[in-house]
């Protein structure tokens, strides 16, 4: 074996084989970020929202807390239907039919997590909602800078700036 008398640089992407591409920028995809600390805090970007759209994302709020508890009255008066079929379905009621009890077992797994993900999207207002009155609406949860007016305006209850949700979503894939 010879002796190594030169230093082994990287070929420039140019030189390199596909695959060497390929190997390089799939290593590049899984370094993960570092995540975001207060100690670390991101470059202050943005206003702090003001009287006039705080109070609009309120109203939004409130309209959408109502919405989504309309929605759950709603299926949990739709939910004795529901089990008086599983009654009939266990007890051997009008059919046995597999078919029709496999689509019934398919149609409550659907409503409950239905009803789930509503409680969710609630649950998420309603700290919205308690965010404002404590006085911290508005601001990423995770590096403290203000969460732009705009995001809030799509997605009230957002608690991540729009970096922060980047290298959040990056970080779990």
């Amino acid at each position: 074996m010879a002796p190594k008398t030169m230093k082994s640089r990287a070929k420039p992407a140019s030189r390199l084989r596909s695959t060497q591409v390929v190997a390089r920028r799939a290593s590049a995809k899984t370094a993960r970020p570092l995540p975001v600390t207060k100690a670390a805090k991101v470059p202050f970007r943005g206003k702090p929202l003001g009287r006039r759209e705080v109070s609009e994302l309120r109203k939004m709020l409130e309209q959408e807390r109502d919405r989504l508890m309309a929605e759950l009255e709603a299926m949990e008066e739709h939910a004795p239907e529901v089990d008086e079929q599983v009654g009939m379905d266990i007890g051997g009621g009008y059919d046995e039919d597999l078919a029709d009890v496999a689509s019934s077992t398919f149609e409550r797994e659907k409503s409950v997590a239905l009803e789930s993900s509503v409680q969710h999207t609630l649950a998420q207002v309603e700290e919205a909602l308690q965010r404002i009155e404590e006085g911290t609406y508005g601001r990423c949860l995770r590096c403290g800078n203000p969460i732009d007016f705009a995001r809030l305006k799509v997605l009230p209850y957002a608690t991540l700036c729009i970096r922060c949700k980047e290298l959040e979503e990056k970080a779990s894939h």
